[in-house]
């Protein structure tokens, strides 16, 4: 009596016996155990998280199997102990992901890109299933009850058959997990973080009380019902408000139901809401029953129906269909509840996302009303084991709720916790959702990109290898190019860009290596190479090698700065009978004609650089050229994998490459073994058929487990579907996509999402990215004129800056 006198007269006096009615609508206790809870009905809950299932790309028969395999699951619960909660939490997220960048382009790109992604607007589903055990409901119930006391009176005691409950609550929900692997549930526990314990649990319940919004949450030594609310919440006639500790943390709801199911029910038929561009916590509740009273009350229904105007109709016909499915056991029957909180910080977001959800489940046939004066027990039937809130229900089979809580969703991919640390880059989906894009499952970051010309693949490869640079340490980089796409973008990045160009000197000098076993092996093999024999089937001899081998002894013994390739004439001649086919006479023309490649009177290959370009075109078709440049730049590059710093192996239109023996055996060992030196082989290519028909197709496709496939009309089914093991919806998508559309299919590990890197806000950067014959005379001339740097020509090339 005192205490509400003086609530009465206290200014807040009214919004401190609100908040205590708050805690009255909260169903939970207190923890039992690490990952179950307990009522204050005495019910127990477990809550699993769901990373979903990659539906998009998926063959219409697959869905329909695992919506199968989901019933199975639900039949095992079997009676009405036992109820279940959906849950689909979508929210907002930021376009930020963790690194640093050190060079400043990638830097600057990074924060141009990350701003076209806030004005876009990207959001995640968060997918959960809450499993309830209780007590045996209705007359089932009653017999139940008794049964209990006549085992306590036997000796049985409260906390054996407690004890029970846990355990058969368990092992259900553990069948469930195991039955959900492919879709990545995992029970939610409690935990410890920073010393700290942490429930899981509670952090999800507390997100439905609080408008979605994440909250770390301790466990509690207080009463769950009073710990879980984090904000006020005030209920109108159409809308409700969840205000926090300052106005920022103000949140608006619109609680929305359904009223009406449609006669039909399909696998996936609300998954339209899994795109709506606003924030919302979409509740299902299903509530099994036993199957006598459900049989007893289906025979009522079957004779209201045959005594009225409904009979022959579709309605008798289902009904007879569910009586079928339940007395066969290929399904249970439950009460279902559906309802979605519409979310905003304004009451304008808030609405328009109320519409948005609303068309989306009125296009799946049900009927949809905006509560009002009905809102607040639609709000506190979101929790699980709230049954007492929940107005508007229907019985359902549980194919039917597999059908609308089908757990399909978009890809994310992994933040953080990668090989390399964080994501390499984020990517927008045609979902509005995230992915995080990584070249690696485990240690193995290989990967393939597919596409015609004019598709963007360049662009992608080369926008992926910028995003990669937030690692720590930076990797270091080598790209293959073709038409010297990728130059401007190495140059941008302060790399080394090698045009191979007949008659134009190179900086190599293979002769100038550093003296090791393995400079000696590579020189020996390289300088066998150049001298060998060009009659079909003709070898050199055992002495002819003795001859080169002395060679290279000689070569080490001379100072590094005498060291050219027109020295090693004189070390040939005379060791053998002169002729016109002996050794010298065959290595002349690698300091005549093609001296350009390898004798130049300084090697220029800086490893600390980093960056490095070979632009390739003018040697692809010269096998023996080809030949000799690869095998040096390959063996610079196995120099450079430490095993400590990252190393990228980028090969642009890589079928040529391919083509040639010596890169194709330098490629097979790396594809296969480069993970233990923290490095990954990228390859792009027009067509897969590329892949399929290189002479290390089964290695490529073994040791890549990521794929990017572009648009390409002319897609052949056996490469595509055959090889590459796409559905039939990714090779439709991939045949019917237009190629300007700027997406691209990523298939990694389990993940297929449908991504798009649309740059078209940031035309400076495509400049860079997608190098074209006129501008790379313009960063020429501007790089003549300002100098090498890329912070003195960098500016005027992207217009930053102008010309004086």
């Amino acid at each position: 009596m005192m205490r509400h006198a003086l609530r009465k007269d206290l200014m807040f006096g009214a919004a401190i016996a609100r908040e205590k009615r708050i805690a009255g609508h909260v169903p939970y206790l207190r923890h039992v155990d690490e990952a179950t809870l307990r009522t204050k009905d005495g019910m127990i809950v477990a809550i699993v998280k769901c990373d979903g299932f990659c539906h998009q790309t998926a063959d219409q028969a697959f869905i329909d199997n695992e919506a199968s395999n989901r019933n199975t699951l639900m039949r095992a619960l079997s009676d009405s102990r036992f109820a279940v909660y959906s849950h689909i939490v979508r929210r907002r997220v930021p376009p930020a992901i963790g690194g640093a960048f050190t060079l400043d382009f990638p830097k600057a790109l990074d924060e141009r890109y990350r701003q076209a992604l806030a004005s876009a607007r990207l959001y995640s589903n968060e997918l959960y299933l809450t499993v309830i055990r209780r007590g045996f409901q209705g007359k089932v119930g009653l017999a139940d009850t008794l049964l209990s006391r006549f085992r306590q009176m036997g000796g049985a005691s409260e906390h054996a058959l407690d004890l029970e409950a846990r355990q058969d609550l368990r092992d259900h929900v553990g069948n469930l997990v195991k039955g959900m692997e492919q879709y990545g549930a995992r029970l939610l526990t409690a935990q410890l973080r920073h010393g700290s314990a942490y429930s899981e649990p509670l952090e999800f319940l507390a997100q439905l009380l609080n408008g979605g919004v994440p909250v770390a949450m301790l466990l509690p030594r207080m009463p769950l019902d009073e710990y879980l609310p984090t904000r006020r919440i005030t209920f109108g006639r159409r809308m409700l408000e969840m205000r926090g500790n300052s106005d920022w943390e103000t949140r608006f709801g619109a609680m929305l139901s359904v009223r009406e199911y449609p006669s039909y029910t399909a696998v996936g038929m609300i998954d339209g809401v899994l795109k709506v561009p606003g924030e919302f916590i979409l509740t299902q509740s299903f509530a099994l029953q036993d199957r006598a009273p459900v049989l007893a009350e289906m025979d009522r229904i079957e004779r209201q129906i045959g005594a009225s105007d409904e009979r022959g109709t579709s309605l008798e016909g289902a009904i007879a269909i569910a009586k079928d499915e339940l007395v066969n056991g290929r399904a249970v029957m439950g009460y279902h509840h559906l309802s979605v909180m519409a979310l905003g910080d304004s009451i304008r977001d808030t609405e328009a996302c109320s519409q948005a959800i609303t068309k989306e489940l009125q296009n799946a046939g049900l009927v949809v009303v905006r509560e009002d004066l009905n809102s607040e027990p639609v709000f506190w039937a979101q929790l699980p084991g709230n049954f007492g809130y929940i107005a508007r229900q229907a019985l359902i089979s549980s194919r039917n709720f597999c059908g609308m809580a089908s757990y399909h969703n978009f890809a994310l991919g992994r933040p953080t916790g990668n090989r390399w640390g964080p994501a390499i880059a984020l990517l927008q989906t045609t979902s509005m959702t995230p992915y995080y894009f990584n070249f690696h499952k485990g240690d193995v970051g290989n990967f393939i990109v597919t596409g015609p010309t004019g598709s963007g693949k360049t662009v992608a490869l080369l926008f992926l290898l910028s995003q990669a640079m937030r690692t720590s340490p930076r990797p270091r980089c080598a790209l293959f190019d073709k038409d010297r796409g990728g130059e401007i973008f190495i140059r941008a990045c302060g790399g080394h860009y090698e045009v191979l160009k007949p008659g134009v000197a190179t900086g190599f000098n293979p002769l100038q290596l550093a003296d090791t076993p393995e400079a000696r092996t590579f020189l020996n093999d390289l300088l066998a190479f150049l001298v060998r024999p060009r009659s079909a089937g003709e070898r050199l001899s055992a002495e002819q090698k003795k001859i080169i081998a002395h060679a290279v002894d000689q070569i080490f013994i001379a100072p590094i700065r005498e060291r050219r390739f027109r020295d090693v004439v004189h070390l040939l001649r005379g060791a053998e009978i002169a002729g016109r086919d002996d050794l010298a006479s065959r290595f002349d023309m690698w300091c005549d004609n093609h001296g350009w490649l390898f004798d130049n009177p300084d090697d220029l290959w800086d490893a600390e650089r980093g960056i490095f370009g070979f632009d390739l075109t003018a040697i692809l078709d010269d096998p023996e050229i080809r030949t000799a440049a690869l095998g040096y730049i390959f063996f610079r590059i196995g120099g450079m994998l430490d095993g400590v710093r990252p190393m990228m192996l980028f090969i642009d239109e890589g079928w040529k490459v391919l083509g040639d023996d010596k890169a194709a055996t330098f490629l097979n060992d790396q594809l296969k073994t480069i993970r233990k030196k923290n490095g990954i082989v990228g390859l792009g290519t027009q067509s897969p058929r590329d892949v399929t028909s290189a002479k290390i197709s089964h290695t490529l496709l073994e040791q890549s487990p990521t794929t990017l496939f572009f648009p390409n009309p002319k897609a052949d089914r056996e490469s595509y579907r055959g090889a590459f093991g796409l559905s039939e919806t990714e090779f439709d998508w991939v045949v019917s996509t237009s190629s300007t559309s700027r997406q691209f299919l990523v298939k990694h590990d389990h993940d297929s999402v449908i991504a798009k890197l649309d740059l078209s806000e940031l035309p400076e950067f495509i400049k860079v990215l997608s190098g074209r014959t006129e501008t790379v005379a313009e960063c020429e001339r501007l790089r003549e004129k300002y100098g090498d740097a890329p912070e003195a020509w960098l500016p005027y090339f992207c217009g930053w800056k102008e010309e004086a």
